[in-house]
């Protein structure tokens, strides 16, 4: 039922050999506390706006984040905003961004009822719209009298349809740099190219929008344009789940600082993991109420450990816990199908 879900599978990668990568953002929502900060370290926002919070409003779960609305107009139903107004430092010329999410239910269909935003200059205190000029790119998410799908403003291209309850992962790379940018949706696809000045938006495996043009209108250039990051729900009236955002510049990590389950989703009796230096005794299989399920380890190769549950694995969200070579303990989410 659900599919191909988190980032931890998806590894975007860039060309830069060598190079390391910087996270900006990276939210799964294990913890309930403390994500909301005016100066935001990696997993936080800057702020969380609701206009009318008795109408609009979120909340935090463990595991993930919910936003509803339950009243249609946009003017009185109330608005809400999750972002990144203070500015992502360094200031990155390229941005990967990653979100999982489901539209949990529609009560009220409509176009464009949660934007996706990126530019700079993104204001916390006043809640119109940000002007062209502060754009990067911009996509949104539609309510459908038969689901939700995902639209990209610059080509008006849309997704596929989805079901409600349905987990999809976005995936939007942005280029502000000068030199194109190589990347790869997950570890084993084909390598793709964003070049200068665009942006490509995927949906899971499947393009949306591909060179897209960035700065709309006649948008200046900026060297900070890839700043702020911004959520907006504010038209339809319904629910939306967020289980996770992760921001980064693209580069790759290090294989022992990416450890990485595929295929994910995995299959309920074999889970294969992939990092540097596992200490394949220390590798445990957990569910969301922290049930330890028992399992038989396999080293494949020095960098490749597959779990195989002694019970086939009922479908749904598990952890994979386990040690490096270091004895520093590492988590990563595995969607069993």
């Amino acid at each position: 039922m659900l599919k191909k879900y988190f980032t931890s599978a998806c590894a975007l990668l860039a060309s830069f050999a060598g190079s390391a990568q910087t996270t900006y953002f990276h939210q799964d929502f294990s913890q309930t506390t403390g994500l909301i900060n005016p100066q935001p370290d990696t997993g936080q926002f800057s702020h969380v706006i609701l206009t009318a919070p008795a109408l609009s409003y979120h909340k935090f779960h463990k595991g993930y984040m919910e936003f509803t609305r339950s009243q249609l107009d946009s003017a009185t139903g109330g608005i809400i905003r999750a972002m990144r107004a203070t500015p992502f430092i360094p200031s990155p010329e390229t941005l990967v961004v990653s979100m999982t999410f489901s539209v949990e239910g529609i009560q009220a269909p409509a176009l464009n009822a949660m934007y996706f935003y990126v530019g700079e200059d993104f204001n916390p205190v006043n809640n119109s719209f940000p002007s062209n000029g502060l754009m990067f790119a911009k996509c949104s998410v539609n309510f459908l009298e038969d689901g939700f799908n995902i639209k990209d403003m610059e080509t008006r291209q849309v997704s596929k349809i989805y079901s409600e309850k349905k987990l999809v992962t976005l995936k939007w790379i942005l280029n502000n740099s000068e030199e194109p940018l190589m990347y790869r949706i997950h570890a084993t696809s084909a390598e793709e190219t964003a070049m200068p000045g665009t942006y490509d938006l995927w949906v899971d495996d499947e393009p949306v929008a591909r060179a897209a043009k960035a700065y709309p209108g006649a948008s200046a250039y900026s060297k900070t344009k890839l700043s702020n990051f911004e959520m907006r729900f504010r038209n339809g009236v319904g629910k939306i789940r967020i289980d996770e955002i992760s921001i980064d510049d693209g580069k790759p990590a290090p294989i022992e600082d990416h450890p990485m389950v595929a295929p994910n989703p995995a299959k309920r009796d074999h889970i294969t993991l992939s990092a540097k230096g596992v200490n394949a005794p220390s590798v445990r299989l957990i569910d969301l109420n922290g049930r330890v399920l028992p399992a038989k380890t396999v080293i494949e190769a020095p960098d490749k450990v597959s779990l195989k549950p002694l019970t086939p694995a009922a479908s749904g969200i598990y952890v994979l816990q386990f040690q490096n070579q270091n004895g520093q303990k590492q988590t990563v989410k595995v969607m069993i199908e």
